[in-house]
Order: structure tokens, then C-alpha cells, then sequence
């Protein structure tokens, strides 16, 4: 009967030990990089914006779910050109594994993006992995942007950034 026990206990911790713990993946603010002004000009619908953030949220956490990643916080920076060109970085730290930061760049690149009049929409959504911490930085700053503003004329200008930094495809 001992034997029975211990070889039961052993196969359950087995089989504890195999289950995959989910990661949690929480979402925060978004931030502008334009004002609300400028917005306006751009005509972006408040309602498809809203629409759009729920949904890129939703992959997000489906992409997450199973994924095995220290925890960690940061941004998700997205950038809609007025031809519905989509681009995405990601400004997070510690860095994602490659595979989960290409599949969310991906996955959010084939979404069908929110009307944009003109010009660059360009906002960013904090995420935190596995933490209830969402990150202190104010404004995000993915790695491929740092070169670039000091490459362009007017770091300050986030389309000129931007567009300079924008993935060929």
C-alpha cells in the first residue's frame, strides 16, 4: 500500500510539473506621440481606435499565453500610415525572445488597421508580462528609433523618425 502511495504522489508531481503555467500579460495607457490636435487633423475615429487597441490586446494575450518569457514590461509601438501600412516595434525589457516579438509584429501587422486621413498615426500601449508592474518610462523608445533620431533633421518629429525606421517589406 506504501509503495501504491509513493508511485501515486510521484506520478502526480509528474504531471504538476509538466502542466505549462500561463504567462499574464497585462495591459496599460496608450500613448500619443502626437497631439490631440494633430490627431483630429488625421480624423482618427475614437470608436475604431478603441476597437483596434481591444483587438491587438486580445492577440497579443493569445500569442503570450503560452509563451516562456522572464517578466518584464515596456511598450508596444505601432505606427499607421494613411495607405493602411502598418509597422510595430517593440520597446521591452528584458528583450522578448525573437520568436514571441515576431509573432506579436506579425500578428498586429495583419490586423485591419483604423482609418488614418493623413499622414503617421503613432501611439504606443504599455504591456507588462508576467508582472503587475507596468513600466516607469514615460515615452517609449524602441531601440531602432534611437539611431534614427540622431540621423534625422528633427529627432522630435515622429513621422520623419518614423519613416525612417519604417520596415521594408
Amino acid at each position: 500500500m506504501k509503495r501504491l502511495l509513493t508511485t501515486f504522489c510521484c506520478c502526480v508531481l509528474l504531471m504538476l510539473s509538466a502542466c505549462e503555467k500561463e504567462l499574464q500579460v497585462r495591459f496599460d495607457n496608450l500613448h500619443f506621440f502626437q497631439n490631440e490636435e494633430q490627431l483630429q487633423a488625421m480624423k482618427i475615429d475614437q470608436d475604431q481606435l478603441a476597437q483596434y487597441t481591444r483587438n491587438l490586446q486580445a492577440r497579443v494575450g493569445k500569442i503570450m499565453k503560452k509563451a516562456q518569457a522572464a517578466p518584464g514590461n515596456g511598450y508596444i509601438v505601432v505606427a499607421i500610415r494613411s495607405d493602411e501600412e502598418v509597422a510595430v516595434w517593440l520597446d521591452m525589457e528584458p528583450v522578448l525572445h525573437e520568436y514571441y516579438e515576431y509573432e506579436i509584429i506579425e500578428s498586429i501587422k495583419k490586423m485591419r488597421p483604423l482609418a488614418v486621413d493623413h499622414g503617421i498615426l503613432v501611439f504606443a500601449i504599455k504591456m507588462a508580462v508576467d508582472t503587475a508592474v507596468h513600466t516607469s518610462k514615460v515615452i517609449p523608445e524602441p531601440k531602432a528609433w534611437i539611431e534614427a533620431k540622431k540621423k534625422v533633421g528633427d529627432p522630435d518629429d515622429v513621422e520623419q523618425v518614423v519613416l525612417s525606421v519604417w520596415p521594408e517589406e
